[in-house]
């Protein structure tokens, strides 16, 4: 009775690392597959006009070989040198589950209330490039 306790513990040790490896190697192809997608038409307005405070809206589409994909954008911290450059960290969410086979553009929007420094540029971390701003008075 004691050996088939043991081997129960060893068998549920042995699954226990298959499912530990097995996550890591879900995470890694989940991190391949964020650069699956090409990302292009970007465009950042800042709007000055009144009766509201300055607002920045950066837009985009990123086209990915399946559908599921979200994308979203997000103020990098920290920021860089020069407070008229905006950084923002593309992040890129892979589907999951059963997701259908037909490619699939995605609208990207961020938008910043308040945005009381006028910024010249944006920048799109990691792949987006530079993108100008334009203003709005």
């Amino acid at each position: 009775m004691a050996t088939k306790k043991a081997a129960s513990k060893g068998t549920k040790k042995a699954a226990s690392k298959k499912a530990a490896s097995a996550r890591k190697s879900a995470k890694k192809a989940a991190s391949k597959k964020t650069s699956a997608g090409k990302c292009e038409g970007w465009v950042a307005v800042q709007d000055n006009m009144p009766p509201g405070p300055p607002r920045l809206y950066v837009t985009g589409k990123c086209t990915f070989p399946t559908s599921g994909y979200k994308v979203t954008l997000k103020e990098a911290a920290p920021q860089g040198k020069n407070p008229a450059i905006l950084l923002l960290n593309k992040i890129v969410t892979p589907p999951t589950g059963i997701v259908r086979p037909v490619e699939t553009t995605v609208d990207v929007r961020f938008d910043k209330k308040k945005a009381t420094t006028r910024y010249k540029s944006v920048t799109i971390l990691p792949d987006g490039g530079t993108v100008k701003v334009q203003q709005v008075f």
